[in-house]
């Protein structure tokens, strides 16, 4: 028995979403994380925290690139979507029928 494979374009979206977010985030490191850490020069204790966080960020940023990655290659949507409209609602009904005319 032949499976068809399953499309799933709102996980490609999200894994697009965290592709752009990690590259935004890796962007600011390379543009404006001194000035952050530069900022902190008053509290050792501040810096030393912010930079062990910048670290850990970085750390856990290349994982989860990477699995962005798979995820859009894997659930890659069909170039030969089928496209299906959707039908607006003919008239908005009353809340009514729901709890009765009687409700207080």
């Amino acid at each position: 028995m032949r499976r068809s494979r399953v499309h799933h374009p709102l996980q490609y979206r999200r894994a697009r979403t965290v592709l752009y977010a990690v590259g935004l985030f890796w962007l600011w490191l390379w543009l404006g994380s001194g000035a952050l850490l530069d900022g902190l020069h008053d509290s050792p204790v501040h810096a030393a925290l912010a930079v062990y966080a910048l670290a850990v960020v970085i750390l856990v940023s290349i994982p989860a690139a990477l699995l962005a990655v798979a995820r859009m290659l894997l659930t890659h949507p069909r170039r030969r979507a089928v496209v299906v409209a959707l039908h607006a609602r003919q008239s908005p009904e009353g809340a009514h029928w729901w709890y009765g005319e009687k409700a207080s």
